[in-house]
């Protein structure tokens, strides 16, 4: 397939820059470095070059390359060196031979009896987790809606034990008659074998956004379920012998056992609040932390001693976030924990600019403290470099019905995901124009029109070193 004319536009400026800076250095003329190692994106679809260039001022200095326009899922790096990406949206397989710069043609997911792998009802699926068993062989745990109108949310799992060639027939893991949603990269594998997958559900009713602001020549959406009539809650399942059965945590489901992970205020006197999209992590054997978004303008955090099997009541973190999931995971080889998440000040918030940065830190005490570290993505980028925001107090954040006008290079980067390849780290999120929300005569936005009609939105892999993170560290 031939290029689009915004590919072929793109490429002819990456191709112009290099040359005018070859020819500059080859007449002794001082050229200041590349702000990336790599020459360009690896564009996989049509992209504006316009929206490429604003991406590009919201990236840090040390990046080594990224893509844009690809569905990224989840991705690991195999026993041999290649990196595996799994897509359940799409229902397909990619590999990389050299740590995620190129990508071999996509294979779908077919099960050992040649079928594509789904669950029942409707095909797709999101929001995996690609999981290296003890045993060896690989795991996916994925979130699916079924054609079950009343409880179509459901959380699933599959194995392969052919490096993902073929995978075994997809078994459910949430229970009947329960609504169960999983974030990407939020399943783990412990050091014991076992399986922990971290997930939520809504009670209650989901309302459409209030907040607005001005954007370029009109009104424009911000903030995200900061006006909801929905509680939220989250725990965990788990499985002892890689993924034939599972349970719940201890307590869920049953009466005053605290079982079900939510946000409480001053022992209750301050309200309940939601807990969503959990993350959980390692941090030694029998020892996991859970992060939590909540709308408080901190994640919330809770801890099991028990391998996962039961669960602490969620805290405030030292953490300072927007409504927004974050990813943790722990560096290969060694006892440190990286964060990466939507860090937000409370008036940011209140602003409708709560996912427009992506901080990244650093914990070497298993999550107790975090030191911060230079950001991921940033809007801010030149105009605000800040890498750390003092925690608000614990209060409901969220955007104003009416707020002030945002800037003309408004990005949003959000729901990150990490993966490791050698000494680089491999960040994804979803990253999203502005204009996307913004509101057409009949109140539409981007999410009521075909994809392309309102603003870019599209998947972004910014490849970075390892040593931005982990500073001065052995």
């Amino acid at each position: 397939m031939g290029l689009s004319n915004f590919e072929r536009t793109a490429r002819d400026l990456i191709s112009r820059r290099h040359l005018l800076r070859r020819i500059l250095l080859a007449a002794g003329i001082p050229v200041l470095a590349s702000r990336f190692t790599e020459a360009g994106p690896v564009i996989s679809t049509g992209l504006d070059p316009r929206f490429l260039e604003k991406l590009r001022n919201c990236l840090p200095e040390d990046t080594l390359f990224f893509h844009a326009g690809i569905s990224f899922g989840s991705m690991r790096e195999l026993t041999g060196g290649d990196l595996l990406h799994i897509s359940t949206q799409r229902r397909e397989r990619t590999l990389s031979r050299d740590g995620g710069k190129s990508w071999d043609a996509p294979q779908p997911l077919l099960t050992v009896s040649g079928e594509t792998l789904k669950g029942e009802g409707r095909p797709e699926g999101g929001n995996p987790s690609l999981l290296q068993l003890e045993s060896g062989g690989l795991a996916l745990v994925y979130s699916k809606k079924t054609a079950d109108p009343a409880h179509n949310h459901t959380v699933w799992f599959s194995r392969s034990d052919d490096g993902a060639a073929s995978w075994s027939p997809p078994r459910k893991i949430s229970e009947p008659y329960n609504n169960a949603w999983k974030f990407h990269n939020s399943a783990i594998v412990t050091s014991r074998g076992r399986i922990v997958v971290p997930v939520f559900t809504l009670v209650g009713k989901s309302l459409k956004e209030r907040g607005r602001a001005l954007f370029d020549d009109g009104p424009a959406l911000i903030g995200h379920h900061g006006w909801e009539e929905f509680f939220a809650y989250c725990w965990a399942y788990y499985s002892d012998d890689e993924g034939r059965t599972w349970k719940t945590n201890t307590g869920k489901g049953v009466w005053a056992a605290g079982g079900e992970l939510f946000a409480t205020v001053d022992h209750s006197s301050g309200g309940h609040y939601q807990t969503t999209e959990p993350s959980v992590v390692e941090v030694a054997p029998d020892h996991l932390l859970m992060l939590l978004r909540t709308p408080l303008g901190r994640l919330y955090q809770s801890w099991s001693e028990d391998d996962g099997a039961s669960w602490s009541r969620p805290e405030p973190s030292p953490v300072a976030s927007a409504l927004a999931p974050p990813a943790v995971e722990r560096i290969p080889g060694t006892h440190e924990l990286l964060l990466v998440w939507n860090q937000s000040s409370a008036e940011e918030i209140r602003q409708g600019l709560q996912r427009h940065r992506l901080s990244s830190a650093i914990s070497r005490d298993g999550g107790a403290s975090w030191e911060s570290r230079p950001n991921v993505f940033s809007t801010f980028q030149k105009a605000d470099g800040r890498i750390r925001i003092e925690p608000p107090p614990i209060s409901f954040y969220r955007a104003r019905e009416r707020a002030s006008r945002l800037p003309p290079n408004d990005l949003e980067g959000t729901y990150p995901s990490i993966a490791f390849w050698k000494d680089t780290v491999l960040v994804s999120f979803m990253c999203r124009e502005r204009s996307y929300y913004s509101l057409d005569s009949e109140g539409r936005t981007g999410y009521d029109h075909p994809p392309g009609q309102r603003g870019t939105t599209t998947h972004v892999c910014v490849a970075l070193p390892l040593s931005r993170f982990r500073g001065g560290a052995p």
